[in-house]
């Protein structure tokens, strides 16, 4: 907005509430239709005199250009003007107080200069970037010709179905753009419908009580502002329906319980192979440490050269015998006390069995016992 004595320039942006709740504004867009062209309805009492109290100007002349004609406007009850986008020139107000019966007029030579730009709207036609205005929150799409929001703004419609940008923020706090309309996300606990609802997350929906909430979409995302489509309920931070949910638990519960019985079988089977292994490893041990031993002792007795029983009776019970002859004879001659020289004799009798017995060791000793 410019302003200085004589001019007067801004851009007027669209109410968010219905017309009527700003009637005490000096400057403000007037709809009627949305496909017929909005007004501005425009309060002269901008305009007054240093040295005098507000004065109600009962009169005015308007011209849209500088060298056009003037025509005079003679107000009934209120100084309010009606004018469209664009400039418009002011000259020659006048004001009747009735009690004092006097008559305040500008200068005939003072000029006032109006220039008002209706805040543009989304899909409004542009050729060049300066068309959509303001600057700070609107851009000109060049390849479709129409204004669009800058980012990260969004768009917002109005109770006069008017499509504008804002920007909407989950606290007021968050409220960073000057210059920009700000608006918080709708929630259950909010008393008014002027809130909105994040972009592509969720819509805005009305209660019976005049308050609004957003409401996400299906598998959307979910919090405390944003509610879930009815027959849906918010989980994990997700939107799911409740009969899904349910098979989801039990497809799951059927799931989970597979694995851990699936589970518990392998940790049975792999117990089992364990267990067979060990016993097969030891069987396998004992039967290796009993051959060692079994061969161990053949080679053994077979270094050792043990005579069979034959053997004794053959050879060593013969020499037993003869040994036993030639002591005989021996004792009888050079012993003087025995009266008896007969020799010593022996019989084949069965009632005499000398025991033989193999001592082993290292010497290899074998033991008669008579």
């Amino acid at each position: 907005m410019t302003i200085d004595n004589r001019t007067l320039s801004m851009t007027i942006p669209y109410s968010l509430n219905n017309n009527h709740e700003q009637e005490n504004l000096f400057v403000q867009i007037l709809t009627r239709h949305i496909s017929e062209k909005p007004f501005i309805r425009f309060n002269l009492n901008m305009i007054q005199c240093l040295e005098n109290q507000s004065l109600n100007w009962t009169s005015v002349e308007s011209s849209l250009t500088l060298r056009g004609e003037f025509v005079r406007t003679v107000f009934t009850d209120t100084n309010i003007m009606y004018l469209s986008s664009g400039l418009t020139y002011l000259r020659n107000l006048t004001s009747i107080d009735c009690l004092t019966k006097t008559l305040y007029r500008t200068d005939k030579n003072e000029l006032f200069q109006v220039n008002f730009k209706i805040e543009s709207t989304l899909n409004d036609f542009c050729s060049d970037e300066h068309l959509c205005y303001p600057l700070n929150i609107y851009q000109c799409n060049h390849e479709q010709h129409r204004c669009i929001c800058r980012s990260p703004l969004q768009s917002y419609l109005t109770k006069d179905q008017q499509l504008i940008c804002i920007h909407a923020v989950k606290n007021i706090d968050q409220c960073t753009i000057e210059n920009v309309r700000c608006l918080e996300w709708c929630h259950l606990n909010s008393s008014s419908t002027v809130c909105t609802c994040p972009k592509d997350l969720a819509i805005k929906k009305y209660l019976n009580d005049e308050r609004a909430y957003c409401e996400g979409q299906k598998n959307g995302i979910c919090d405390s502002f944003i509610q879930c489509p009815l027959g849906d309920i918010c989980t994990h931070g997700t939107c799911q329906n409740s009969d899904n949910r349910l098979r989801n638990i039990l497809s799951l519960d059927i799931i989970t319980i597979s694995i851990i019985v699936a589970s518990l079988i392998l940790f049975v089977i792999i117990i089992i192979l364990v267990v067979s292994m060990y016993l097969l490893r030891r069987h396998r041990w004992k039967k290796h440490y009993h051959s060692s031993i079994d061969r161990v002792y053949k080679k053994k007795r077979q270094q050792t050269n043990i005579p069979t029983t034959s053997d004794y009776d053959n050879v060593i019970y013969g020499v037993f015998r003869n040994n036993v002859q030639v002591s005989s004879r021996i004792v009888s001659s050079n012993d003087d006390t025995i009266t008896d020289s007969s020799p010593f004799t022996t019989s084949d009798s069965t009632s005499y069995h000398p025991k033989i017995v193999f001592l082993g060791g290292e010497q290899q000793l074998t033991a008669i016992y008579a």
